[in-house]
């Protein structure tokens, strides 16, 4: 068995394995154990540095980011409970859906990470098939949320 099969390599920000080298020129790549989308940037105050995040982190926080934005905006401006009903279903659709392909991924490939801690097999299956239904609901209350903000005029 050879111990140094992965040294030296990036490891991923989500299941720790160690990844191939980057594609060049490319914004997005995937790791090859756990198959989720990462994205790289520069670092905010070294510019020399890239940083790896997952997709689905950056998508929770442009979310996040989203919904503060829009409920400020609401609450400071003329907004009614119509808008803020808006600011609220968007960022949650955001969020239902990065955790259905969340949950799609821990499924298929049989890892999961909740918590911060890294789940494998049998269990990362079912936390999986849990965040699905869990992302579904939110992408529901998100449909109803828009539904009643077009319907009620």
């Amino acid at each position: 068995m050879n111990m140094m099969d992965r040294f030296g390599l990036t490891p991923c920000p989500y299941c720790s394995a160690g990844m191939l080298p980057w594609t060049a020129g490319k914004r997005v790549h995937h790791c090859e154990r756990c198959q989720r989308p990462l994205a790289i940037y520069r670092g905010l105050f070294k510019r020399d540095r890239f940083r790896i995040i997952p997709l689905y982190a950056a998508v929770h926080a442009t979310a996040a980011l989203l919904f503060v934005l829009a409920l400020a905006t609401a609450l400071v401006g003329t907004g009614s409970m119509r808008h803020i009903m808006l600011a609220v279903a968007f960022p949650l659709a955001l969020f239902g859906a990065s955790d259905v392909a969340d949950g799609y991924l821990s499924i298929r490939t049989g890892v999961s990470r909740i918590f911060g801690r890294v789940r494998r097999g049998g269990i990362a299956r079912a936390i999986g098939a849990g965040t699905i239904l869990f992302g579904l609901a939110g992408c529901l209350i998100a449909l109803i949320g828009i539904t009643a903000f077009t319907g009620a005029q």
